[in-house]
């Protein structure tokens, strides 16, 4: 069968106001359309100043405030906010930043494990938030942070771009629309690689830091108390305590993708397992290798896998339907194929969308919208719960060595 290319102005046209309708939220206006958004950063670290570089080029978007626990990042991230703003301050906490009375705004980007209290303190202080996810690191600490922004009447983005993508609206379209017939299994995968002096999640050490330079209380917090080692600091991924590793990193991007296309909320049960098989240097926790299966009541599976040794699948969404196949793939396409004419019930048109912009940025914008129209934001903190959820049910169930189960009457997880 020919396959047709849609170009991305046809694919705007076609599908503008279905993704109008999925974005749309009451709507109650407390800043101007013309008044600036007055913003501060928790967390100038790597991904931080990645996401700064992006509010920097918002238009009416200030960054004015920058709070790091480490010395390093702090000045770091003011002289960058410094050079769209003489108005910038520096704080040595969060919770110093949130009483600067000029924000409106706060954009978190702290290892998963401070994710809950940051979040919570930053809806108590009035702020609306753009949260790095995954939205927590244990499913019990979302109910708290969900009460927290809806208590307070705040705008809370988490930080799962995928959902300010247009080719994700279009292919929940077509999945909804029943297009390429009933879904019973997506298959999602996110593959790297690199040399063996470049170990998975060894971010550079600043040269010559020193326990000094860092609030190493203030970043173990609830995790347990360890001497300090730059390496847990600066390489947190690495390490249960703070990171939920792959299932926290990739897998929820994923997830999350999954849930808005198919329209669900939480497994009914999930597996995960995983190992140490390549990078097994300096006593790292967390897994190079990690595979997944999450199973819906609506009828459908989550197979998911992940590795490190090995990039050449890179990583995809792909819906598996009766008469045809989706695929979001890292070309940034989407991809409907058809199911032999022989097998498939009905005729399915083969498509290759692109989609251009930077998705962070597209995200953030769609955040400051929200943050000036009180509209519900692509991914709300209850989307946000129920994808970084499903990744945990993953990890206890990792521990556990067996499935863990999600009960939808009462809300939670049981082992």
């Amino acid at each position: 069968m020919e396959k047709k290319s849609v170009t991305r102005r046809q694919f705007i046209g076609k599908t503008a106001a279905g993704t109008a309708a999925l974005m749309a939220g009451p709507s109650i206006n407390v800043l101007g359309a013309n008044e600036k958004i007055m913003c501060g950063i928790v967390g100038p670290g790597g991904r931080g100043r990645h996401l700064m570089q992006r509010v920097l080029s918002i238009d009416g978007v200030e960054l004015v405030a920058v709070a790091d626990i480490y010395d390093g990042w702090r000045e770091r991230g003011v002289k960058m906010a410094g050079r769209k703003s003489s108005q910038v301050k520096g704080y040595d906490h969060h919770k110093k930043l949130l009483e600067d009375k000029r924000l409106d705004a706060v954009v978190i980007a702290t290892p998963e494990h401070a994710h809950p209290h940051h979040l919570v303190d930053a809806c108590n202080a009035g702020l609306d938030v753009y949260l790095e996810k995954p939205m927590m690191h244990r499913w019990q600490e979302g109910k708290e942070m969900m009460e927290a922004a809806q208590a307070n009447n705040r705008i809370v983005q988490i930080g799962t771009q995928r959902r300010s993508m247009d080719i994700y609206h279009q292919a929940r379209e077509i999945i909804q629309a029943g297009t390429i017939g009933e879904v019973t299994q997506v298959r999602a995968f996110w593959f790297r690689n690199s040399k063996d002096d470049n170990p998975a999640w060894r971010y550079v050490i600043p040269r010559g830091v020193t326990e000094d330079q860092v609030n190493w209380k203030e970043f173990l917090g609830t995790a347990p108390d360890v001497p300090w080692d730059p390496a847990r600091y600066f390489q947190w991924r690495c390490y249960w305590d703070y990171s939920n590793g792959i299932g926290g990193d990739l897998m929820v991007h994923q997830v999350d993708a999954v849930h808005m296309i198919m329209g669900v909320k939480a497994p009914v049960s999930a597996f995960g397992t995983g190992a140490i098989y390549r990078w097994n240097e300096g006593g790292r926790t967390t897994p190079d290798t990690w595979s997944a299966a999450l199973e819906y009541e609506e009828g459908f599976a989550i197979n998911y896998c992940s590795m490190f040794s090995n990039v050449h699948y890179g990583h995809a969404e792909q819906f598996l339907g009766r008469d045809g196949t989706l695929e979001l793939n890292d070309e940034r396409e989407l991809k409907v194929y058809s199911e032999p004419d022989k097998i498939r019930s009905k005729p399915v048109e083969e498509i290759s969308v692109p989609t251009r912009g930077d998705r962070d940025k597209l995200h953030l914008e769609n955040f400051f919208e929200c943050c000036r129209t009180r509209k519900k934001p692509n991914c709300s903190e209850v989307d946000g719960f129920y994808s970084a959820a499903a990744a945990d049910m993953t990890i206890q169930s990792h521990f556990l060595g067996k499935k863990v189960h999600w009960d939808k009457n009462e809300d939670k997880a049981i082992v």
